[in-house]
């Protein structure tokens, strides 16, 4: 039994480092745009300010997510 759990936990970490990497790589794409763009500073701050409320909405539904699915 212990070795299942460790194979589960292994996993879940895997796939939040994956996560997480997937979302450098796009930010990280989103930056080479704006800085081939000229006007970087600009465009930062208008993805920016765009992206505040998708961000909290992703946030809102992670979150409910996980309260239903340890329910």
């Amino acid at each position: 039994m212990k070795n299942k759990d460790i194979i589960l936990q292994l996993e879940e970490k895997i796939r939040s480092m994956n996560d997480r990497l997937e979302a450098l790589e796009k930010e990280q794409r989103l930056i080479r745009e704006d800085i081939l763009s000229g006007m970087p500073v600009e465009r930062m701050r208008q993805r920016l300010l765009e992206n505040t409320q998708k961000r909290k909405d992703e946030l809102k539904r992670k979150i409910e997510n996980e309260i239903n699915f340890e329910i």
